[in-house]
């Protein structure tokens, strides 16, 4: 009787301290080389449009932005939609799948690619636009996911909570 009555405050314990989901985790075979193409770009100082970014901390891999990123290239690739939002929504789809995947963010940002290549190509045609140079160059976000399917890759990175 008292292992039934631990293992029921357990799983309500559980239940009180989750956020209610639970994530799922992805990390392809190749993730090290999208890893390695963006933490080259930030080990340098950059200059995006009018704006000079010395160079910013290394970020780490992250399954759940992993997934986000997935999740978003598999809809690019099935849809041809090439937005940052899905359908009619108004919202930054990423935003709305981490959340729904259970990561927790203070931001998030995004980064599409319509192109053959590899992970670099896809950095390098980043740094040439200056909105996706400055999501390549923020301090502050320390985490990424990144994932190809078909012809579009897609960066997501995050500062996390």
């Amino acid at each position: 009787m008292r292992l039934h009555w631990s293992l029921a405050l357990g799983l309500l314990l559980a239940a009180c301290t989750s956020n209610g989901s639970q994530g799922v985790s992805y990390t392809p075979d190749d993730y090290q080389l999208a890893l390695n193409a963006v933490n080259q770009a930030r080990s340098q100082p950059q200059t995006c449009g009018s704006s000079s970014y010395p160079a910013a901390p290394a970020l780490r891999w992250n399954g759940l932005l992993g997934e986000v990123a997935r999740q978003r290239a598999e809809y690019i690739q099935q849809t041809n939609d090439f937005r940052h939002e899905e359908g009619s929504s108004t919202e930054m789809a990423a935003a709305v799948r981490a959340r729904a995947n259970g990561y927790e963010y203070r931001e998030i940002r995004e980064n599409l690619y319509r192109g053959p290549g590899s992970a670099a190509e896809a950095v390098t045609e980043w740094l040439g636009s200056p909105s996706h140079c400055q999501t390549l160059m923020a301090p502050h976000l320390r985490e990424m996911g990144m994932v190809k399917r078909g012809a579009y890759w897609v960066l997501v990175v995050a500062q996390p909570r």
